[in-house]
């Protein structure tokens, strides 16, 4: 649907879609659940000290994704955080959201 972007929204309007309070909520939970998978993944290689598919010396690598369902001001996202292998890797944004 993406209709926070203003002329996708400007348009589905002039062609008489409609637009719901709840397809809005909807899309910016996908947003949201988009915005913290990105972030948890970019914290990840943050901990490990190099990017995915890179090699490296480092004994701690990815190892898969947690499913988590997160309780927001804007009802429950379901998001997949990634974990490392040693299971240090925190992610406290996701932690202050649930």
């Amino acid at each position: 649907m993406n209709i926070l972007n203003k002329e996708e929204l400007r348009r589905q309007i002039r062609e008489g879609k409609e637009i719901s309070l709840d397809g809005i909520l909807e899309e910016f939970k996908s947003l949201l659940r988009e915005s913290l998978q990105t972030a948890s993944e970019e914290e990840l290689t943050s901990h490990l000290g190099y990017d995915k598919h890179q090699e490296s010396d480092n004994p701690n690598y990815r190892n898969g994704h947690n499913k988590k369902s997160l309780k927001t001001k804007y009802g429950q996202v379901d998001v997949s955080i990634p974990r490392d292998r040693d299971g240090t890797f925190y992610l406290p944004l996701v932690a202050t959201a649930s």
